[in-house]
C-alpha cells in the first residue's frame, strides 16, 4: 500500500487583505480540521523557505494558497522544488484586493472554503 503524503499548506502572508486573508484562512481550516494539514508555511519576506527536516518534496502534497494573481506563495514554493497539487488564489474566491485594510470575515471563510474543498478533491 502507498504511503500517503504529507499535505502542507503554503500562504503568500502579503501585506494587503488579500495576503492576509491566506494566512487566516490556512489558520481557520487547520482549527476546523486539524487531521487534514500536516505543515502550514507562511511564504513571507524574500527569503525562501526550506522543506521542514526529514522531509523530501516527494512525500509531500503541497496546496498552495494566494492573495492575487502575483502567486507569491506559488513562486516561493517552486524556488523551493515545491511543485503544487492545487493552487487556490483569493481574489478568484471573490475577495477583492483593497490594498492594507483587514480582510472580513466572508473574505476568510470562502478562501478557507474554496481551499478545503481542494485539499478534500
Amino acid at each position: 500500500m502507498k504511503p500517503e503524503k504529507l499535505l502542507v499548506l503554503i500562504t503568500c502572508s502579503g501585506l494587503s487583505n488579500t495576503g492576509k486573508c491566506t494566512t487566516r484562512a490556512a489558520i481557520m481550516l487547520r482549527q476546523r480540521c486539524p487531521e487534514m494539514i500536516d505543515y502550514h508555511i507562511a511564504a513571507s519576506g524574500s527569503d525562501p523557505f526550506m522543506v521542514p527536516d526529514g522531509l523530501d518534496a516527494g512525500s509531500l502534497r503541497v496546496i498552495v494558497i494566494d492573495g492575487c494573481d502575483d502567486y507569491c506563495g506559488r513562486n516561493k514554493a517552486e524556488q523551493c522544488g515545491l511543485i503544487p497539487d492545487c493552487h487556490v488564489v483569493a481574489t478568484t474566491c471573490g475577495v477583492i484586493k483593497s490594498g492594507m485594510d483587514e480582510p472580513g470575515f466572508s473574505d476568510i471563510e470562502a478562501v478557507c472554503r474554496a481551499a478545503e474543498r481542494e485539499i478534500r478533491h
